[in-house]
């Protein structure tokens, strides 16, 4: 059923800017890189740096672990700050953080450089999608919130598929300085573009009348929101069962199916980017008429059964990975399906990008948690992959049932 349609916002524009999209989308793609470019160089940086495989689990935490306490503040902090000072010290901190990196001689300095990154991408994610919205007429805002969905799995796919060529030509700091050196490129076009959206606050609707009110008061309002809780619930269980099979999907292909390191990367950020046309395709059906329910339940269900015929020996080996493009590609419909949803659930204008924290918060926990618990699952099955299904199954399940008991009220 088609959702009723909203009187524009004042402020909205009456055609969309598709250039200042597409910039405000690059924008959150190359933070993306930034997030994506550490995986596949690890085993370089652990032969350089001498670190062993706890070590590097401290590496890669501080994204996560920044994105599960700060991502709520920061989108509190947003209005208060200023959105454009927010994203350029985004920027920076990105650039800093890739330049300590590529010159980064022990742990660490490379786990400093990271806190800077996390730091960057976290400021970025929670301060782009309203300046989208900004830029964009009310007939496109779905379409649009789709098109910057997309920005974490084509980041990571277009770093997955570049780093084994930059890594045999460049090694791994060279891999880094490229990423920072477009770092100042990028930011310099979505500040020029952000001259043209940014000062009317709250996604270019007028601003209110009272005084902007404190971070923590928005903070405090939108955790208590209903919806708000809702979509950060279900955007963690998706974040839990995506990011998981990405995570683990080389290592089941190797030692569960035989392949090698190549073929295994390449198939990985083959099925990482299946996720991109999905998220665009969720975007075109929610602008003709798809509910956000409706897709939130198709996805998690064909999730649910792709990660049982994935993970249980039913069907021959090829078909197993066909089926791990069928599961990222439709996953794809969740995510612009819960951006779009969190203008309508939060309590006002100035609540938008605490509730777009609230979203990564989710996400940030479902893939804080989502990989080790698969791998536990994995391991008291004494290395058997097919026991990756029941917290996989369980992730899926719970999405379908809150999606169905709570989503159509939380669009409302």
């Amino acid at each position: 059923m088609r959702p009723p349609p909203r009187a524009p916002a004042p402020g909205t524009p009456q055609r969309t800017a598709w250039g200042a999209v597409l910039v405000f989308v690059a924008g959150g793609v190359l933070a993306a890189v930034h997030l994506g470019k550490l995986p596949p160089a690890l085993p370089v940086m652990r032969a350089e740096l001498g670190f062993g495989l706890v070590a590097a689990g401290f590496v890669v935490a501080p994204f996560n672990l920044l994105a599960m306490t700060v991502s709520v503040l920061f989108g509190g902090l947003v209005d208060r700050i200023g959105r454009p000072r927010l994203v350029q010290a985004g920027f920076a901190c990105l650039l800093t953080g890739g330049v300590t990196g590529a010159l980064a001689q022990g742990l660490p300095v490379l786990m400093l450089s990271r806190l800077l990154e996390g730091f960057g991408f976290v400021a970025i994610s929670v301060s782009l999608p309203v300046l989208i919205m900004a830029a964009s007429a009310a007939r496109d805002q779905g379409f649009t919130l789709a098109l910057w969905s997309v920005y974490t799995p084509l980041g990571m796919a277009l770093v997955m598929l570049a780093a084994p060529l930059a890594l045999d030509g460049a090694g791994w700091r060279g891999l880094w300085w490229a990423v920072a050196g477009l770092t100042p490129f990028c930011a310099l076009a979505v500040g020029w573009q952000m001259a043209r959206f940014a000062p009317a606050p709250s996604g270019g609707r007028a601003p209110d009348p009272a005084a902007p009110p404190r971070p923590l008061t928005l903070v405090r309002e939108a955790l208590a929101t209903r919806g708000l809780q809702v979509i950060a619930l279900l955007f963690g269980l998706y974040a839990f069962q995506w990011v998981t099979l990405m995570v683990w999907l080389p290592s089941f292909q190797t030692e569960s199916l035989g392949a090698d390191l190549r073929q295994a990367a390449l198939v990985t950020a083959l099925v990482v980017l299946a996720n991109v046309p999905g998220c665009l395709l969720g975007g075109w059906l929610l602008r003709h008429g798809a509910s956000a329910r409706q897709l939130v339940v198709t996805g998690s269900a064909v999730m649910g059964a792709c990660a049982v015929l994935i993970f249980l020996p039913l069907l021959p080996d090829p078909a197993r990975l066909g089926l791990s493009v069928v599961f990222s590609f439709t996953g794809g419909l969740i995510p612009p399906s819960l951006f779009n949803t969190v203008p309508r659930a939060a309590p006002g204008p100035r609540h938008i990008s605490v509730g777009n924290g609230m979203l990564m918060q989710g996400s940030a926990l479902g893939q804080f948690t989502g990989a080790p618990l698969v791998a536990l699952a994995v391991s008291l099955g004494g290395g058997d992959w097919r026991f990756a299904v029941i917290p996989m199954l369980a992730a899926s399940l719970g999405a379908l049932a809150a999606a169905l008991a709570f989503l159509g009220a939380a669009h409302r």
